[in-house]
This record gives C-alpha cells, sequence and structure tokens, in this order.
C-alpha cells in the first residue's frame, strides 16, 4: 500500500481521500504562527512605548502655564532687574538663576556667537512682556541647534520677520539704566532617559530593538523547526514497504522523540503490510485451488446447461476475488518508475474500445508535454477502467480529452448517460459502492473499479475526481504532476 493509500485508510485526509478546506488561520505554519505571536508581543510594547512617550510629553507641556516658559521668565527676571536698585541686583541674580536659565550683569555685551541667529520675534515678547519701550537695548537670539523642526537656518530671518519665534532662545541681553548688561543664557538641560536616548525618542530605540530581536527569533525559529520539516519530509515519502530514514540528531527533546516514534511506527507499518501481503497470498493461492477443484467437477456434471451455469458462478466468483484481493493489496504500483506518455496510453485504450464498436471521441493526442512519472501497467489500468464505465453507462457518446494545464497532465472521460448525483460523488470510489443498486453483475461491476482506480493515481501523486460532464452524463477527471 502506498503513503497516500495509508493515509486514507487510517482518516488522515478528507471524505473520499479529498483533502478538506482549511481556513487561513490552518494555513499558517508552525513558524509562522511562532512569529505571529512575537510580533503581536513586540508591536504592542512599542505601541506601550509610544503612548508613555505621548503622556511624558504631555505631561511635561502642563507644568507650564504658557508655551513659551523661558521667554516669559526671562522677560521677568529683565523687568525686576530695570526696577531693582542695584544693591539689590546680587541676590536677584542669585535667585533668579537655576537649572533653565543663568542670569549675570556685565560690563558690555558679550560677542555673538557663530552659530547664534538674531531673533525679532522672541525679542519682541521680551520687550512686550517687561513693559519695555521701543528705544531700550534689549537683543535675543537663537541657536542653530535650537530651531524649531522646519526651520532652514541659512533663511531663518526670512521665514518669519519677527512674527513668531523660529526656534527657543538661547541669549537674550538688555542694557540698564546705568549702563551694565544683563545677560541671560539658556541651559539646556540632559533629556531623561524616559523620552529621549541619545538623541533619539526611545520609542524608536524600542522598534528597532523589536526588528532585531524578531529576526534573531525568526532565525532560531528556523533553526528549531529544521528537523521537524525534514521529519515531514521523510514521513511524506513512506510507501509503506521499507522504513524511511528518519533524523533524529537534532532538534528539541519532543521533537527527537517524535521523530522516535515516527520511525517505530514505520516499522510496525511495514510489518503489518508484509504480514497481510503474505497472508493474502497465502488465502488468494488457498482459494484458486479450490476453485479450480470445483470447476473440474463442473464440468463433469452430465446435464450441460447445469454444468455451463454452475463454471459462469465459478467465473464470477473467481473474478470477484481477484478484484477484491487486487483492492485489498493496495493496487501494487512499482516503485522504480518511468515516464509515461498519457496521450499516448489514453489513444491506445481508446482505439480498443473503438474496434469493438464504442463510439468514442478523443482529443489532445498531440499534447506533447502530457508525460508523468508512474507506472505504465497501473496507470493503463486506470484509463481502461474509466473508459470502459463510460462506454458501459454511456447512452450514445464517450468523449476523453488530454491536457496540460500548469505543472499537472489532466485526463478527462465524459459520457452522456445518467450520471452520478452530486451527492454521490464522492462515495462512488468507496469500497463496493454503486449508483445502480440492483448489485447486479448484468447492470454493473463489483464496486471496486473506482476505488483500484482511485488508489493507484493516488500511489502517483494525483487525484481522482467525479463531477457532472457537458454531455449530460458523468465526468471523471485524472490529475497528475507532470514528469
Amino acid at each position: 500500500m502506498t503513503a497516500r493509500g495509508l493515509r486514507g485508510r487510517v482518516g488522515l485526509r478528507g471524505r473520499a481521500g479529498r483533502p478538506g478546506r482549511v481556513g487561513l488561520p490552518g494555513r499558517v505554519g508552525l513558524l509562522g504562527r511562532i512569529m505571529l505571536i512575537l510580533l503581536g508581543a513586540l508591536s504592542a510594547l512599542v505601541l506601550a512605548t509610544v503612548a508613555l512617550d505621548h503622556w511624558q510629553r504631555r505631561e511635561v507641556r502642563h507644568l507650564y502655564p504658557t508655551p513659551y516658559p523661558r521667554i516669559d521668565q526671562a522677560a521677568g527676571i529683565v523687568a525686576l532687574l530695570h526696577e531693582a536698585p542695584p544693591a539689590q541686583r546680587a541676590a536677584i541674580l542669585r535667585a533668579v538663576s537655576g537649572q533653565s536659565l543663568r542670569a549675570e550683569i556685565r560690563r558690555d555685551a558679550p560677542p555673538e556667537g557663530p552659530t547664534l541667529l538674531h531673533e525679532p520675534g522672541i525679542e519682541a515678547r521680551l520687550r512686550r512682556l517687561a513693559g519695555l519701550p521701543e528705544e531700550a537695548e534689549l537683543k535675543a537670539y537663537t541657536d542653530r541647534s535650537m530651531l524649531y523642526r522646519g526651520i532652514d537656518p541659512a533663511r531663518a530671518a526670512e521665514d518669519s520677520p519677527g512674527r513668531l519665534p523660529l526656534g527657543r532662545l538661547a541669549r537674550a541681553t538688555y542694557r540698564l539704566p546705568d549702563g551694565r548688561v544683563v545677560v541671560i543664557d539658556a541651559l539646556e538641560r540632559p533629556r531623561g532617559l524616559a523620552l529621549f536616548l541619545f538623541g533619539q525618542p526611545l520609542s524608536l530605540w524600542v522598534a528597532g530593538l523589536g526588528v532585531l530581536v524578531a529576526g534573531l527569533a525568526l532565525l532560531g525559529a528556523r533553526n528549531e523547526i529544521a528537523p521537524l520539516r525534514r521529519l515531514t519530509a521523510a514521513v511524506a515519502r513512506f510507501d509503506g514497504r521499507t522504513p524511511e530514514p528518519v533524523p533524529s540528531g537534532g532538534g528539541a527533546p519532543e521533537i527527537r522523540r517524535l521523530a522516535a516514534a515516527v520511525r517505530a511506527m514505520q516499522e510496525r507499518i511495514a510489518g503489518l503490510l508484509s504480514e497481510r501481503s503474505l497472508l493474502i497470498g497465502a488465502i488468494s493461492h488457498d482459494l484458486k485451488t479450490y476453485l479450480t477443484r470445483l470447476r473440474l467437477r463442473a464440468e463433469g456434471v452430465a446435464d450441460p446447461t447445469l454444468s455451463a451455469r454452475i463454471i459462469a458462478d465459478l467465473d464470477a466468483m473467481t473474478d470477484l476475488i481477484e478484484t477484491s484481493l487486487t483492492f485489498a493489496r493496495g493496487t501494487s504500483v512499482e516503485a522504480r518508475r518511468s515516464g509515461v506518455d498519457l496521450a499516448d496510453l489514453v489513444a491506445a485504450e481508446v482505439a480498443e474500445q473503438a474496434a469493438l464498436g464504442a463510439a468514442i471521441g478523443f482529443s489532445g493526442e498531440d499534447v506533447a508535454d502530457a508525460v508523468v512519472a508512474g507506472d505504465a501497467v497501473a496507470l493503463r489500468r486506470v484509463i481502461a477502467n474509466l473508459i470502459q464505465n463510460a462506454v458501459t453507462y454511456g447512452r450514445a457518446a464517450v468523449a476523453v480529452r488530454v491536457e496540460r494545464v500548469g505543472a499537472t497532465c489532466r485526463v478527462v472521460v465524459d459520457d452522456d448517460g445518467p450520471g452520478i448525483p452530486e451527492g454521490e460523488r464522492d462515495a462512488v470510489f468507496s469500497p463496493f459502492y454503486r449508483v445502480e443498486r440492483s448489485r447486479s453483475r448484468r447492470t454493473g461491476g463489483t464496486g471496486l473499479g473506482l476505488a483500484i482506480a482511485r488508489q493507484i493515481v493516488e500511489a502517483h501523486g494525483g487525484a481522482l475526481s467525479a463531477a457532472a460532464a457537458d454531455l449530460g452524463g458523468a465526468r471523471l477527471v485524472v490529475e497528475l504532476p507532470a514528469a
């Protein structure tokens, strides 16, 4: 028995040997499922990090009642020092200098550095908040590294001519009434680890780390699943005769135990099939011996009519036993297979039926690439059975077609007979099943022909199915992988 036939026996295939429909979740392999779980967990981690980042940014913004806290604080310092007597300035400078701003009083304004940009927008806001007149000597600067996103440093003055700030406050200077200059410098505090790492948002780092972890997990999962794939390939090659070598040297302990169990199962199956073959051979030999004796005795019956009836019953019994034993053997298919041209095979069978007077149409004899790897004798038996059924049940016409569709070779047999009801198109491939219920040998066979045909086709890695024909009767389709 072949591996496909064996799977059909133990119920690993759908009804009548055809695979059942599998939804999208069922088509996702083990590696895909592991990756989906991992990606789902990483996605949840990234989303949680982004949400935390967004929440912390919002909380930081809520600490200040104004969108420009440094500018407003600098304006307050300028106004306070403008009104304060000189004796109090030192105390005021100590009070207002902190983590965000540092204020000091110098004799002259410091020189403008190469990275500083004059900021009319901040300057106008400082003047307005401090209540200074237009003639007051007040200047504000931003730094190139503090410009808001989207501002070009080369065109900063053109982008916002004094209406809106171009960046954050870097420095502000104001000449006091006594001629001394207040210098206010903004201090860049280090960003918290919860928000930034090496100048980039933490969520971006988490996303990059997630991709790296997913890649490493993919490599690890593929390495772990490789023994399972090799085991699957070995099981698929097992045909019930000789146990296939099962890899068991690597992988997880569960996979090694599974490989050992599969190896033991193959040995048991091969032993059982070998014993069954011996048993079937012995039964066949003994039955043929007794049937031969009965035939000899029937030929010695004096009444010719009675003798002929007995011999006819014995012939029918012999045919039934031979067919049943053939099905029980699992339709032996040669292990060594050669290229078989289906067009030539079908053409030969069609010619034989046509010579017997059957009306058969044949198309596809010129298909040059309808070649499959298989046992020519077994495949000829399949074609003969299908065409014989069509001739037997067809009323006037039978059409046979050979075609190549992609990597599949197809043989289609149509007839104009009563057809096969839709609800019985799978059942007709079951042993001893007949659409015609009389069980008479005059109106049908043993009910094993299609079952044997399907066994042979599946042993070649193909499929045999029934449908409605364009002629009004039954259509039987053989699909085999091209060589």
